[in-house]
Parts: C-alpha cells; sequence; structure tokens
C-alpha cells in the first residue's frame, strides 16, 4: 500500500449501482496481496474464527484505498482481511496488521490457494514476524550464494540414473542429437491421436495476463483439433477448466533461483517420460521456459513430434528491465538453441522474435510468424442495456467518456507516458474517466499523478482480474490505450501483447504507439495529426498510432476520439472485424496446422516409437475439512505403528506389537516421558486422555490403578486402545468424541491429559475450556503440544522444507506444517499449529499455579556442529514438545 493510493468511489462504498447487501452481515475490508487494492468482503463466519481454520472466501471487487484504519472506522466494517500471494507476509503486511489491530480491529489472513483464515492476534503476529525477519536472512544469504555460485561454476543436475551430469554436457547431447521428427496424420487442421501441451515454469503461479491468456485460448483450440489432449503444467491454471480442458499438474516446488530452473528439468524429465510412454502422443506442443529441456530430451529419447512456441527471449527481458544480466546467461542461451534445434515447427509472435531465432543457426524454414490473438466470444462489444449496468456498477454514467488500460504496470508499457497524460486529458475533457486494471511495479507513477492532480474521482483502479472478469469490465470502455514506448536494452520491441487484440475484440477505439508488431496489427491507422480536421472518417482505420513516448501525440489522439463518438464506433467496428477475420485462436491454430502440415511433408519421418507403458492414474485428493482429515489420517495411519512392523491378527501377536510400539515410545524416541507425564502418579483417579492414539499411554495409567477414559475422534483409534488394554487385562470407558464439545458432566475428572491433540484442534482455546470444565476443582491437566521456538520447526520445517525447498513460495507453514509434521500413508493432511509459552500461559489463564517444560528431541535431528552438546539439555532448549501442567482453581 502507498501513500499516493486513492481512496474507494463513495457511490461503491454506498452500494449505488449495485444491490444492497444485508445490514446483519459482518463486513470486511480486504486487501490483496500487493496492498495496493482493497474490497468490501461480506462474511458472517469470521467472527467465528480462533485460530486457523478453512474458508473459501468470496473475493470482492478491488479498488485503491489510502488509509485503511481511515476506511474501516468511515464505514463500519468489522476489521480487515489480507490475502498473501506466498506463505508469510511481508513487513507491509506486517505494518498494516499491528495498525489496524492497535486501533481495535482483528485482523485475518488469507490463502485462498488453501482456502485457510488465520487469525492474528498478538501472540501470532510475533510469530510471523520472527518468520519474515528468518526468510529475509535466508534470501539475502541466497542471493549472496547464487551470485557467488555463478561466478565460479554452472550448476550440475541429477540425471535419471542418480549420476551426477553437468547441465552443458546435457545441453551439447540435446543438440548433438538434433533430430526433428515430422507430424503426421493432419487431415484437415484436425490431429490423430493424442496431444500434449507442456508448460513446465513452476516459479510463476500466474493466474491472468497475456501469457495465462494465450496458454489457455491456444490449448483450448489444440484440444478441438486432437482426438485427445492432455495439458502437463507445473501451475494449475483455471480458465482450462473452465474451457472444460483436461490438465495434470506436475509439482514443482522449488525457488525460482538460476541454479534450481536449470536443475528442474531433471524433476520435470524424470516425472514426464513415464506419462508420455504410456500417452504415446502425436506431438509435444510446448510453450517455452528458460533453462528448461525436458521436452525436447524426451522428444529425442520417445521419438515424438516437438512444436515450440517461444514469445520472446526472457533474457533479453532481463537484461533491459532486471536489476541484472541472469548469471548463468549462457547456459540459458545454450539450452534455447538446443530447444530449437530439435523442434519440428517453432511458432513466434512477431518478426523480432523470428530474427532473434535465426541468429541461433535454427533453420529459418521451420519458424512460423503467428502473432496473439482475442477470443471474439468472451471480448464482444456489450448492448447498450450491459455497457450501462457495468457503468453504474463502477460508478460511471452514460455520458461519461470511459478510457481503459489494462496491463501489468511494467517498464515498456509506457506508464510514465500515461501517469504525464492522464491530468492533462482530464483537464482537457470534463467527461473523460479512467479504469486501470492491473498490478506492476510502476502503478505508483500513476496514482501519484492522479493524487497530485486531485482525480481521485475520474480515475478508477482495480487490481489484475482473472480473464473472465477482465473481460467483462473492460466493456465499460469507449477508448483503449496501449502507449508501448520502450525497446529492449540488446534489441528491437519484439512483443506482440494481447490486450491489443482484446481491444480489437472489444471494438473500442484504440490509441497505441507504432512500436514493433503493435504498429503493423493495428493499421491501417489514423495518425494523431489528421484528428484536427473539421470532417473525418475512419476509413479503413482500425487505430490511431502514435510515435512511441511522444505525449503530445497521445494526448491529442486521445482527447480527439474522446470527442468524436461516432469516430470511435466505426474504428471500433473495423477492429472488430479484423479479429473476427484474422485474429482470433481458431485461426491462430489452424494456421499452425497448416504450416506444420506443410512442413511435415517435406521431412523424413523418424524413427518407430517405443512400446506403452502402462497407464498413468491421474487422481486427485480433495481437501477436506480439518477434523475430516484428522479422522482420515489416524484412522488409516493410527499414530505411532510405523515403528514397529505389523504382526499376525492372533492375541499373543498382537500384544506383543502393542509392547513393541511401548518400548520405543518410551525407550528409545522419548525415554523422558514416563516421568513427565506422571503416569504412575494418579492411583485412584478418574483419568480423561483425550485423543489417546493406540492406549499406549493410556494403557500405563490404567496399570498404575487409574480408572481410565478415552476420548478420541477417529473410531480407528479406539478400537486399537480398547484391544490394547483388553490384551493386557485392563479395563476402560472409550468414547467416540469431539474435544471441542466433550460429552461428560461438569467436573467428572480429576486428571485431563492429552498428548499431542490440542495443535491438531481448530478451536484450541475452547478445547481448553472443556478440558477445565470436565475437572474437578483442584484438579489437573498434563497437556503437550508442538512449540515454536525448536529446532524441528524451524530447521526443519521452515528452513528445509519451507525455504531451500520453496514451499514458502506457494503454502504458508501452517499448510507446510500439515504436510509435513505428520507421518501419512494416505495423504492427508491433518492441522498442525505450533505455541509459545507466553501463548500457553495466556491460552491457561483459567487455570492456576501453570507450569510449562520443553522435551522431546534425538541426537539424530541435531546438526553436526552441535552433536557433540548432550541432548538431555538441549531438549529443555529447543525440544520440539512444550507440556503444560496446571490446576484448576479450588472452590472457595
Amino acid at each position: 500500500m502507498t501513500e499516493d493510493a486513492v481512496s474507494i468511489p463513495e457511490a461503491i462504498m454506498r452500494g449505488e449501482g449495485e444491490e444492497r447487501s444485508s445490514p446483519e452481515v459482518p463486513r470486511y475490508l480486504y486487501a490483496d496481496p500487493d496492498l495496493m487494492n482493497f474490497g468490501i468482503l461480506e462474511d458472517g463466519r469470521l467472527a467465528a474464527c480462533s485460530e486457523r481454520h478453512q474458508l473459501n472466501l468470496a473475493k470482492p471487487r478491488p479498488h485503491a484505498v489510502h488509509n485503511a484504519v481511515e476506511e474501516i472506522d468511515h464505514h463500519g466494517l468489522k476489521g480487515l482481511v489480507m490475502e498473501l500471494g506466498r506463505g508469510y507476509p511481508s513487513r507491509h503486511h506486517l505494518f498494516l496488521a499491528r495498525k489496524v489491530r492497535k486501533a481495535g480491529y482483528p485482523v485475518y489472513f488469507y490463502w485462498p490457494m488453501e482456502k485457510v483464515v488465520e487469525v492474528i492476534d498478538a501472540s501470532r503476529w510475533k510469530s510471523f514476524f520472527k518468520l519474515y525477519v528468518f526468510a529475509s536472512i535466508f534470501c539475502i544469504a541466497d542471493m549472496a550464494f547464487t551470485s557467488l555460485w555463478g561466478a565460479m561454476s554452472p550448476p550440475d543436475a541429477e540425471s535419471s540414473d542418480g549420476s551426477s551430469i553437468s547441465w552443458s554436457r546435457i545441453i551439447r547431447q540435446i543438440q548433438k542429437k538434433a533430430a526433428p521428427l515430422a507430424l503426421d496424420g493432419i487431415h484437415s487442421h484436425h490431429v490423430s491421436g493424442t496431444g500434449v501441451y507442456l508448460r513446465t515454469d513452476y516459479w510463476s503461479n500466474i493466474t491472468a495476463g497475456g501469457s495465462y491468456g494465450h496458454t489457455c485460448h491456444v490449448a483450448r483450440k489444440l484440444a478441438e483439433r486432437t482426438d485427445d489432449f492432455v495439458c502437463l503444467m507445473a501451475n494449475r491454471f483455471e480458465l482450462l477448466d473452465d474451457f472444460g480442458v483436461h490438465q495434470v499438474v506436475v509439482e514443482h516446488t522449488a525457488p525460482g533461483v538460476e541454479p534450481k530452473m536449470l536443475a528442474a528439468s531433471g524433476h520435470f524429465y524424470s516425472r514426464l517420460k513415464p506419462v508420455l510412454e504410456a500417452l504415446r502422443p502425436s506431438y509435444i506442443y510446448e510453450r517455452l521456459v528458460p533453462g528448461n529441456v525436458a521436452g525436447a530430451r524426451l522428444s529425442q529419447e520417445l521419438g515424438i513430434p516437438y512444436l515450440v512456441e517461444f514469445n520472446g527471449s526472457e533474457l533479453s527481458m532481463a537484461r533491459s528491465f532486471g536489476k541484472r544480466p541472469l548469471a548463468f546467461e549462457s547456459l540459458f542461451l545454450e539450452a534455447e538453441k538446443a530447444l530449437f534445434q530439435q523442434a519440428t515447427a517453432i511458432s513466434v509472435v512477431s518478426r523480432t522474435v523470428r530474427e532473434y531465432v535465426v541468429s541461433m543457426d535454427v533453420d529459418p524454414a521451420k519458424i512460423f510468424i503467428n502473432p496473439n490473438c482475442a477470443d471474439p466470444e468472451m471480448y464482444c462489444p456489450p448492448s447498450d442495456e450491459e455497457r450501462r449496468k457495468i457503468r453504474r456498477e463502477l460508478g460511471y454514467t452514460d455520458s461519461d467518456v470511459v478510457i481503459g488500460f489494462i496491463g501489468s504496470f511494467g517498464g515498456w508499457h509506457g506508464i510514465e507516458v500515461l501517469a504525464k497524460a492522464i491530468p492533462r486529458i482530464c483537464n482537457q475533457v470534463g467527461e473523460a474517466r479512467f479504469l486501470m486494471i492491473g498490478n506492476g511495479n510502476l502503478r505508483h507513477l500513476i496514482v501519484g499523478a492522479v493524487k497530485r492532480s486531485g482525480l481521485q474521482d475520474k480515475v478508477h483502479f482495480t487490481t489484475m482480474l482473472p480473464q473472465a472478469e477482465a473481460a467483462v469490465i473492460m466493456k465499460a470502455c469507449d477508448v483503449f490505450v496501449s502507449p508501448h514506448h520502450r525497446n529492449m536494452e540488446d534489441g528491437r520491441f519484439f512483443g506482440s501483447p494481447t490486450k491489443i487484440f482484446e481491444y480489437m475484440a472489444l471494438g473500442g477505439a484504440i490509441v497505441a504507439s507504432d512500436l514493433g508488431q503493435i504498429g503493423e496489427v493495428l493499421s491501417p491507422a489514423l495518425r494523431p495529426s489528421e484528428l484536427g480536421k473539421p470532417v473525418q472518417d475512419a476509413g479503413d482505420a482500425v487505430s490511431v498510432l502514435c510515435q512511441p513516448g511522444n505525449v503530445e501525440e497521445f494526448v491529442a489522439a486521445v482527447t480527439a476520439l474522446a470527442r468524436s463518438p461516432d469516430l470511435r464506433s466505426r474504428m471500433g467496428a473495423n477492429a472488430r472485424r479484423a479479429v473476427l477475420s484474422e485474429f482470433n485462436w481458431d485461426r491462430h491454430v489452424g494456421r499452425l496446422f497448416d504450416f506444420v502440415d506443410a512442413l511435415s511433408g517435406a521431412m523424413q519421418a523418424g524413427d518407430d516409437r517405443p512400446s506403452s507403458m502402462p497407464n498413468v492414474s491421474d487422481e486427485q485428493v480433495s481437501v477436506d475439512p480439518y477434523k475430516k482429515e484428522i479422522q482420515r489420517q489416524w484412522d488409516n495411519d493410527p499414530c505411532g505403528s510405523h515403528y514397529v512392523k505389523a504382526v499376525d491378527d492372533d492375541e499373543t501377536s498382537r500384544l506383543e506389537w502393542f509392547k513393541g510400539i511401548e518400548q520405543y515410545r518410551f525407550s528409545e524416541y522419548a525415554p523422558w516421558m514416563p516421568k513427565t507425564m506422571e503416569f504412575e502418579n494418579h492411583a485412584g483417579e478418574k483419568v480423561l486422555e483425550i485423543g489417546g492414539g493406540m492406549g499406549t499411554d493410556l494403557s500405563r495409567f490404567a496399570a498404575a490403578g487409574s480408572e481410565v477414559v478415552n476420548c478420541d475422534l477417529s473410531w480407528g483409534h479406539l478400537q486399537l486402545t480398547s484391544e490394547n488394554l483388553s490384551l493386557r487385562g485392563l479395563n476402560g470407558q472409550f468414547v467416540h468424541g469431539d474435544a471441542e464439545d466433550l460429552p461428560f458432566a461438569d467436573e467428572a475428572f480429576d486428571l485431563v491429559y492429552t498428548n499431542g491433540v490440542m495443535h491438531h484442534s481448530p478451536n484450541t482455546q475452547r478445547l481448553i475450556s472443556e478440558m477445565h470444565r470436565v475437572l474437578r476443582p483442584g484438579g489437573r491437566v498434563i497437556a503437550m503440544v508442538y512449540a515454536e521456538s525448536s529446532l524441528n520447526y524451524w530447521m526443519r520445517l521452515v528452513l528445509m522444507y519451507g525455504l531451500l525447498r520453496g514451499h514458502l513460495s506457494k503454502w504458508s507453514i501452517g499448510e507446510i506444517m500439515s504436510r509435513n509434521a505428520e507421518i501419512s500413508d494416505v495423504g492427508s493432511n491433518p492441522l498442525v499449529k505450533v505455541y509459545t509459552r507466553r501463548q500457553l500461559r495466556a491460552m491457561f489463564s483459567c487455570f492456576e499455579r501453570i507450569g510449562i517444560c520443553q522435551r522431546q528431541l534425538l541426537a539424530e535431528e541435531l546438526p553436526l556442529p552441535m552433536r557433540w552438546m548432550p541432548v538431555s539439555l538441549l531438549q529443555k532448549l529447543m525440544g520440539w514438545n512444550l507440556i503444560v501442567k496446571a490446576h484448576k482453581p479450588k472452590l472457595e
């Protein structure tokens, strides 16, 4: 969030032009990940949240705000929800959360991929602050190490047999063996057999924008023209699901740094090879990503024709708009060359890109220029009533002239031109209104210009929207602008912006820069100087083209079109006709297949393909609510059962199995536990264990003379606990129930014992209240939870899984713990939380004489430099378990 951000339009906040919400439903301010845009979320479930909960929130339409606390105060909102785009907050999220909490409002973090909300109280804020600091230090160190590594030597990769092979050698092998293969079976723009679309940029989890739309629309049309079709993706594209295109996510969670990007070839190669052997596809169509040669290797090894889409050099982008060139640039360039050499055909979006590919000694005959396109059904001109409704929702009137821009506000989008032009256009045309869709690192230039000029009521900002939503909101516009003005540092502008074709399909007037393919596609065109004539006819013109970077021409063109509705209408109609005839995705893929068919006819067919392998299953596991995951986890993976080999079903063998588990638990895993947990100190007392697992601890209480009761959410655990005690000749009561709503009378027990259950409960505070309720006055609680201040949390979960393996780039630390803290053979992800001593003292405040100790650390878990230190000492400082012991106050 910047100080230059503009306020939510009052009309939207009051609900003018849209259906009024029910006053009974609580409303919250909802912040996008970049804190540039905010919306109003209506949801009655948030007030009931206590810690971490699964909720699928309906993301509201975003608008910019200047001061979050003032917005909440002014509009009577209940609190703030901040969407996070990665696993941990930035310092801006943390500072805003502290500010809002200080004002007395609740704060929630929300991860839409996980559909999870966390309540950010003082303790959670401190935990996330520590996580932010830890991750920031790691990132700084990692960048320094990567730069040093890049200066010293290129990275290595793991081959399929596990041997270490230099990446430069792999790339040279692909270049040496390059043998483009003809694509047989194209008949009337249709391919027999199976087609595969491949995209492996695992580090770029995009949900909107030109690249996203291009992939989805091309895949959709390829699927329509192929018997069977599947997309093998590094990230899920929801628009493909909407289109009904089958996709399989081949997940990879490494950081998006150069060595990992190169090494990802090995990961995707090993996972894709059995899939392609099973499918025996007629072709692979790959959108190239930097450094990944898996597709080309598999094309060579399996004899599959290889169609390549190359939309421009990422290396050139890094030089022109990044902070520095890539450290392994030469290796990335060699990888590009290898892919081009193996390709049957190469589809590029512009003449400039074609020249770049030719410069790498690639045969020009197999390079096909195929510009971007638009979907004329998704991007279609609105009816008068539809346009009026959309405008009303945005706060515009019928007399307003709406000028639209969509994009990532990057260095090549002409943002500097827009920032200078908007105040001048608004000054010259009173009816002018601007709709700015998207995010980016230069958006602050426009936001600042708008604020300085007092134009907050004339400029409407949204974040980058999903394609379907963007296609709707863009229908409010009369004029579209594309003021690109920068060439690449090492060459000419090579882009084919999809926004241009979407503008054309919507039938609005267009003002753009005469730059590269933009000028080619948007011709014939008028020039700004021609618009000053008293009588002006559009003729065949589809746009007005300006000199790149010329603010005077840009302002003149936009103001002239704003004053000429008839000219806008005729020019827009011309542009849409061009999309219907040439620049649509159906024609795009049809042209590609025509080119490949002709090219294949001149090529000699490749070798026979390898025989089929067994079919590969593509079963997806849905995410269940947390308590169902708890049941699924321990009904199928009984706690402790992994450490001792299963035995036969006779009673003697079963008892030995239970005793073996007990032996391992108290001799090898946690020898501290019998004394600390006081199994032998409660003879004659009524003891309730919550979540008894396999009955290992409960049997110790029962053997020492306690009257024991086990309450468990897992039926599987209850059955095993009952069997365990029965085989030992011990008695007990076994109750299926929820710890957050215990099925027992008040003051029924002398001791409540729970070991490793509280941190799996969605409402831990409620569980503590229930334990307090069922305890007799003077009764005790002994409870174990996982410790945040532990070696396991920081070194294994945060460092190893979260940072070194890149999981924190996508998932929250809570999700990482759910996936990795417990052993699961069935893929369940139960809720897992960690606590500090201070948190536990606050949560157990209804008790007295609270004592907390720390335990559980194995020698093999210690880093090598620490293994000289006694584990018995270290576990008291950094063990994985915190054990709380407390008394319920006696009655006076």
